[in-house]
Order: structure tokens, then C-alpha cells, then sequence
């Protein structure tokens, strides 16, 4: 189950005990388990859905600093080890097991343009970096602290700072 591997994730930890533990000493498993909550919610519909979707948002919101987009579709495992400031539009893709810090924003690169980043499994996204447009980024990348990426990121690639050069692996 996809909660199942968010507890692991975020609190490594395992079982209703460890969940509850994991909700109240980790704020990243918390916001990810109101994500999976809210999407529930924006996806079943109805009045007890949208409810359920409203309610799990403006906790993310007021209490995380974070805004996440119910339409966002997010893999299993996803760490947010600080959930600060983290900004998901839109048909956002994100893998499994992917990681994301503090004041990381994966929106449209303008206002005209609705795309969204595409991001694969075990992708890194380290603070303060701004992923924008329809860009793709591989498996097993890394995103740079205050890379803003405006291009595609192979696979095992590296975004680097402050222009997000992109280099090949190795």
C-alpha cells in the first residue's frame, strides 16, 4: 500500500503504532498522508469527497506552509523531510521515492503556458530549487539547492545552480 511505503519513507517506521507516532514526531509523513487524503477526496468527489479534499488542503496550507495541488499525481515514498514552502501545481508527475526539501517549487513556466514537470523514481530535489514548464526529469537525478530548471534533466543527470546547468552521468 502506498501509505504503508510513505511511513517507511518519511518515519521508518511500520504499522498503525508507528503511523501515529511517525503523524506527530515527522511533519513530512503528515503532509504526505494529508496529500494522499486530499487526493482521495478531489478524485471520489461527491459532497463527503470534496470535504475531505478541502479540509486535508487547508491543513497543508495553514498548518505546512506548503501548497499542493489535488490534481498532482505523486508516486509512493515521497519524503519531504522539511516541509516548508514546497509548491506542487497542477498535473505535476513525481515518481516513487522521490525527495524533496525546504522552498522547492515545481509549477508553469508562465502564466500562458499550462505544463507541468514530469519527474522520475528516486529523484532528488534539494532546497530552494524552481522546476518549471513541461520538463522531464530522469531517474535517479539530483536537482541542485537553488537550481532553476528550465530544460531536461537525463537519467542519473545533475542540475546544477544558479542556471541549472545539466550534466550527463558519468
Amino acid at each position: 500500500m502506498t501509505w504503508r511505503h510513505d511511513l517507511l519513507a518519511n518515519a521508518n517506521r511500520r504499522g498503525a503504532k508507528g503511523a501515529l507516532v511517525g503523524w506527530f514526531l515527522n511533519p513530512g509523513f503528515a503532509v504526505v498522508t494529508l496529500y494522499r487524503a486530499m487526493r482521495w477526496g478531489h478524485r471520489r468527489g461527491g459532497i463527503v469527497g470534496r470535504l475531505v479534499a478541502i479540509v486535508a488542503w487547508r491543513r497543508i496550507v495553514k498548518g505546512y506552509g506548503c501548497y499542493i495541488d489535488p490534481t498532482a499525481a505523486i508516486g509512493p515514498g515521497l519524503r519531504l523531510p522539511h516541509p516548508i514552502g514546497i509548491v506542487i501545481g497542477a498535473d505535476t508527475v513525481i515518481g516513487a521515492d522521490v525527495t524533496v526539501y525546504q522552498h522547492v517549487t515545481f509549477g508553469r513556466r508562465n502564466a500562458d503556458e499550462a505544463r507541468y514537470p514530469v519527474v522520475g523514481d528516486r529523484v532528488t530535489v534539494y532546497a530552494g530549487a524552481t522546476i518549471v514548464g513541461g520538463v522531464a526529469i530522469g531517474d535517479e537525478a539530483t536537482v541542485a539547492a537553488g537550481a532553476l530548471v528550465r530544460h531536461d534533466v537525463p537519467a542519473r543527470g545533475v542540475a546544477l545552480s544558479p542556471l541549472a546547468e545539466v550534466r550527463a552521468p558519468r
